[in-house]
């Protein structure tokens, strides 16, 4: 060996009494006795080069080990952000750039028309209150109508799809025109259409996660029950659905007490049955915005075998 007196270098190794400086020259002469392949050493000195290559793989292991485990957490780390952006998404976005939403609320007797941001036209019927972005920045194009009716004409867009919420059903188009019914004070909330196809699914939460998914044509509507969650698909003549528009009234097998609520609140009286079973009865008639309150209950009467009268500003409904 080149290193004079290796043997005591080599047991202060051993002993952990090496300096800096001998640690030093005695690894580099590990390497040198390694690189000239000279392997005749003392059993001590095989003793003591052993512990020396091990304690120099054991920091190259702990190196790495500490590289992989920065890597990890790396990764750790971004699957994490990940995660939080395709969950918190919509927080995100609303907070990297908000939406802006209006409001407009249509007054007793009163009508509104909307031009929406992508062109869509929007017809608010009386007592509706209707919620949209004031700018469409988002993959889709989502309305609310938290209360009333409204008709949609909706500007095609196979990238945004237009989709109106409306208490418990969602209603999803491209574009197409389609009527929205959905007043709380009306037993169920119906959705028509006049032109194109739209998806109407229910949104009830109560529902643990199922949907109930229905594609209406042209004069076809769907009546989804607000007690019970049952929804119906039925044809319709779409123009009678929209005739609220020129001021008409339009029922298509409405409920009797649907019916009256409505009229009720259109002229300002109360009405009322004197057999709960009347309330069930259905009907379907259309009357001008012309026709006067007595024109129209005599239609209703004499189609259902009913009569009526007046009790000051009550109108009570019996069966003949």
């Amino acid at each position: 060996m080149e290193i004079k007196g290796v043997n005591e270098l080599l047991e202060r190794y051993r002993n952990n009494k090496c300096t800096a400086e001998e640690r030093k020259i005695l690894e580099q002469w590990f390497d040198a006795q390694s690189e000239a392949g000279n392997w005749e050493w003392t059993k001590d000195e095989e003793q003591a080069s052993g512990m020396i290559m091990k304690q120099r793989i054991d920091r190259q292991l702990a190196v790495k080990q500490k590289s992989w485990s920065i890597i990890l957490k790396v990764a750790a780390m971004l699957a994490v952000l990940l995660f939080s952006f395709f969950y918190y998404r919509t927080e995100i976005y609303n907070i990297v750039d908000p939406v802006v939403y209006l409001e407009k609320q249509v007054p007793d007797g009163q009508q509104l028309k909307l031009t929406l941001a992508d062109g869509s036209k929007v017809w608010l019927n009386a007592n509706s209150r209707f919620k949209y972005p004031k700018e469409f920045n988002r993959s889709q194009r989502e309305v609310f109508l938290i209360e009333g009716e409204a008709y949609f004409d909706v500007s095609h867009d196979e990238k945004k799809p237009f989709i109106v919420t409306s208490k418990k059903l969602s209603t999803q188009v491209l574009g197409t025109a389609f009527n929205v019914r959905a007043y709380s004070y009306l037993s169920n909330i119906q959705v028509a259409v006049t032109r194109g196809k739209v998806s109407v699914s229910d949104n009830d939460p109560q529902n643990n996660g199922t949907t109930n998914s229905v594609i209406l044509l042209p004069n076809e509507q769907v009546s989804l029950q607000a007690s019970t969650g049952v929804m119906q698909k039925q044809a319709i003549d779409a123009d009678n659905v929209i005739a609220w528009q020129k001021g008409s009234l339009s029922f298509n097998n409405d409920r009797f007490l649907d019916v009256c609520t409505v009229l009720a609140r259109k002229f300002k009286v109360k009405i009322h049955f004197e057999q709960d079973s009347l309330k069930e009865y259905r009907l379907t008639a259309s009357f001008a915005r012309t026709d006067r309150l007595e024109d129209i209950l005599l239609v209703l009467s004499s189609a259902n075998h009913l009569t009526y009268q007046f009790k000051g500003n009550a109108i009570l409904f019996n069966q003949k």
